[in-house]
């Protein structure tokens, strides 16, 4: 495990279902988590409609998490300036590690990762290896994104990926976050027409037809994971059991 001073924070408006796991999968790996609770959407769109998630929920698990979360009440205008705001804290840090309230990151790989994010000379560093889970634990799609979750803050520029397990829940929301979720998407403009009833609420294990991106064609097809490989927060979560998550 690299000895150096790593920063770790998340932006947040909604996605209480796996916040607790997301912050302590990181927690081990760095010596503070800033936490930007913005209470309306900073991803592109705003909505009339209420965020199923109220602030004090968050802010109890999040708190509940790590005894390292830094709870911070933002408004930022955009995507952009949400994780923007991490520069202002990052003075005698040197990296910064990012993770979105519906990611689990395998906490096997990190250590190394990490290593392999001070060892490069780039300054923005990608990881690859995301399982993007479908409505359940039993199913993932895959592709070849790779986000950038890690700053390296001794380098000036450039790009990299490291190899780290991330589970991804995007797709593996109670419904009422999914319809929230779709209104304030970042790529709301882009999302397929009837995507929600069409694909993701017309699918089942019975009928699993593919093509499942909400964005992207010919992108996911949902297959077969078994959950017993996943770590042991997670085996313990609420929705571990369900075929089916509503």
């Amino acid at each position: 495990m690299t000895d150096k001073k790593i920063l770790g924070y998340m932006p947040l408006h909604y996605g209480k279902s796996y916040l607790k796991e997301a912050i302590q999968s990181i927690s081990p790996f760095v010596d503070k988590i800033m936490v930007f609770y913005t209470s309306n959407p900073s991803f592109g769109h705003g909505t009339n409609h209420t965020c199923p998630d109220s602030g004090e929920d968050l802010k109890r698990i999040a708190l509940a998490a790590s005894e390292k979360v830094k709870w911070v009440v933002v408004a930022p205008g955009n995507e952009g300036a949400h994780r923007g705001l991490i520069y202002d804290y990052a003075t005698g840090y040197d990296g910064i590690l990012t993770i979105d309230s519906d990611e689990v990151f395998e906490q096997e790989d990190l250590p190394h990762a990490l290593d392999l994010c001070f060892k490069t000379d780039k300054r923005y560093i990608g990881f690859g290896g995301y399982i993007n889970f479908w409505k359940s634990f039993n199913y993932a799609c895959y592709d070849g994104y790779t986000p950038i979750r890690f700053i390296n803050l001794h380098n000036t520029g450039g790009n990299g990926v490291v190899p780290v397990r991330v589970y991804h829940f995007s797709t593996a929301q109670r419904d009422e976050i999914m319809v929230y979720k779709l209104l304030v998407h970042g790529h709301k403009d882009e999302i397929r027409p009837g995507w929600y009833e069409d694909i993701y609420k017309a699918w089942t294990p019975e009928n699993n037809f593919t093509d499942l991106h909400l964005v992207a064609l010919g992108l996911w097809n949902a297959t077969p994971f078994d959950r017993n490989l996943l770590p042991e927060c997670l085996k313990s979560h609420a929705n571990y059991g369900k075929d089916v998550i509503e």
